[in-house]
């Protein structure tokens, strides 16, 4: 089976563009992305970072997961970052409070394995019962 040039070409550039606007689509990794630099990461203050610091620090993340409210008791925001030091590829994930300040950073290797580098309590709620506690 034969295929004109014109036919060839014009499925090369629907994969060159499809390959370019999936790279700007959100959550993905951006086109041009910059090494993460572990040493910045240290750099984030767990319980009072926000999201405006943590991007002006780190950058736009290679992916966003929004859980909405799915639950409540459990923050409702991550953001990933992939690095890459001499023990191999490393995702960092930093989850966010409702109020957008910075509360959990995670380190999670390929083989699964997952550290916490860095936690902080949850805020405290603004419902509280007063009183006995049910029996």
């Amino acid at each position: 089976m034969t295929c004109s040039w014109p036919i060839v070409f014009l499925m090369v550039v629907a994969i060159a563009w499809s390959l370019v606007l999936a790279s700007d689509a959100p959550g993905s990794a951006p086109a041009v992305s910059r090494e993460l630099r572990t040493d910045l990461v240290t750099k984030i203050r767990i319980g009072s970072a926000t999201r405006d610091g943590v991007a002006k620090l780190l950058g736009r993340p290679w992916r966003t997961v929004h859980y909405g409210d799915c639950n409540a008791v459990e923050y409702q925001e991550l953001w990933e970052y992939w690095g890459h030091d001499v023990t191999g590829s490393f995702k960092i994930t930093i989850e966010f409070d409702d109020a957008g300040i910075a509360r959990v950073i995670a380190r999670t290797v390929p083989t699964g394995a997952i550290v916490v580098l860095a936690a902080a309590p949850a805020p405290q709620s603004s419902h509280q019962h007063q009183g006995k506690e049910p029996e």
